[in-house]
């Protein structure tokens, strides 16, 4: 029988604070989604085992990991040509962290792309945020990039027909201006998604804000969806 993907949410906050770690997940003991909080979720002597990250976007919150990963491994580095610079001349500058760029291949890919790591086929999507940024979709499974909410966003993550969708909520809906202006969603937005991608889809959530935890969390219980559920660390998908 043919292995189901799994995804382990190493970090999934908005915003880092005690206990919360943010933005990353592992598809397997060799490739990351995103390196935000990565370092501090997994013991040092695992860190040379990375092979490949797959980066959503330029953000700190996304990416922070990257430097440190990279005094122990040598991985490909993917992501949008505007990603990989912004990392590669601003974090990897020799002035905020020695420049270890030689150290990692860089693999520039663009929305549409398709590439397969480990017999895992990767797709590609798009994004509506501050920022360039992609979504990815592997076997029935799509992650979102941070993103507004956004009627081509959700087209892209509905026609993959995915099992499950993981998927920003970072404010409370009093926020709602705030959050669209940051490139964000809030629980209002979500019935969007729920109507496209239909009733079987389980849709998980993610980068919520920690001071806005309790909120966010009521009012998406509100919604009475019972196929919503908010991620933590440590949760698979």
């Amino acid at each position: 029988m043919p292995v189901v993907l799994t995804l382990e949410a190493l970090g999934v906050s908005g915003a880092p604070a005690p206990g919360r770690l943010t933005t990353t997940f592992r598809v397997s003991e060799r490739v990351l989604l995103d390196a935000g909080g990565t370092v501090h979720a997994l013991p040092g002597e695992e860190w040379s085992g990375i092979r490949h990250i797959l980066l959503s976007h330029s953000h700190l919150d996304h990416t922070l990991s990257v430097p440190f990963l990279l005094t122990a491994a040598t991985p490909v580095i993917y992501g949008l040509r505007v990603t990989l610079d912004a990392v590669r001349e601003s974090l990897l500058d020799g002035r905020i962290w020695p420049d270890l760029t030689e150290r990692a291949t860089w693999t520039e890919l663009d929305e549409g792309s398709t590439i397969e790591i480990d017999g895992v086929s990767f797709t590609t999507g798009p994004s509506d945020h501050t920022v360039p940024c992609l979504s990815y979709c592997a076997d029935g499974v799509v992650v979102v990039g941070d993103t507004r909410c956004n009627d081509n966003v959700i087209s892209w993550a509905a026609s993959k027909k995915p099992r499950a969708c993981v998927v920003e909520c970072s404010y409370p809906d009093a926020y709602s201006e705030m959050a669209q202006r940051f490139g964000h969603q809030t629980p209002r937005d979500l019935p969007s998604w729920r109507e496209a991608l239909g009733d079987a889809c389980e849709i998980c959530l993610t980068h919520v804000k920690p001071k806005h935890e309790a909120t966010v969390r009521a009012e998406c219980e509100a919604l009475g969806d019972a196929r919503l559920r908010i991620l933590h660390d440590g949760d698979t998908v």
